[in-house]
């Protein structure tokens, strides 16, 4: 399991493309990210979740309470995520943006939009299928084994 690798996708949520069916277009993403380990969803999407929850995304800088909990817009959001992820060398890696999975065994994509959750899709590469697509709350109900315990 620690060597399970994923591609995560940060597109900016849009008219007319589904959740199901954004690992295919990965020319729409601001970044594509490697993870080098601990990419199965009862890890990765929940360590994704947990910080997506109360996260709000906005348009401007204006009132801003909790500035360390906001992000301006979709890049914005791309920026304070890599920050967040990365924070040693090693692990995460900025991949160039195209349609090869690689070795990646999960496909990530993020949907940020201004005033509202962000969504998660799930793509596993061997069952070529997507296996999940929600917010943040059901990322958690489905995969956080720690929270049964």
């Amino acid at each position: 399991i620690m060597g399970t690798r994923s591609l995560t996708r940060i597109i900016p949520r849009q008219e007319g493309l589904a959740y199901d069916k954004a690992h295919e277009r990965p020319e729409l993403a601001l970044v594509n990210i490697y993870q080098q380990y601990d990419g199965y969803p009862e890890y990765m999407a929940v360590e994704y979740a947990k910080w997506l929850e109360g996260l709000s995304i906005g348009n401007g800088l204006g009132r801003t309470p909790q500035l360390n909990r906001y992000a301006n817009g979709p890049g914005c959001f791309a920026a304070q995520f890599i920050k967040h992820f990365k924070d040693r060398p090693g692990g995460l890696y900025l991949h160039p943006i195209d349609d090869d999975y690689g070795w990646a065994d999960y496909v990530y994509t993020l949907f940020p939009k201004e005033r509202e959750k962000t969504y998660m899709a799930i793509y596993d590469t061997y069952q070529k299928e997507v296996i999940f697509v929600g917010k943040p709350d059901a990322v958690l109900k489905k995969y956080n084994k720690e929270e049964l315990v």
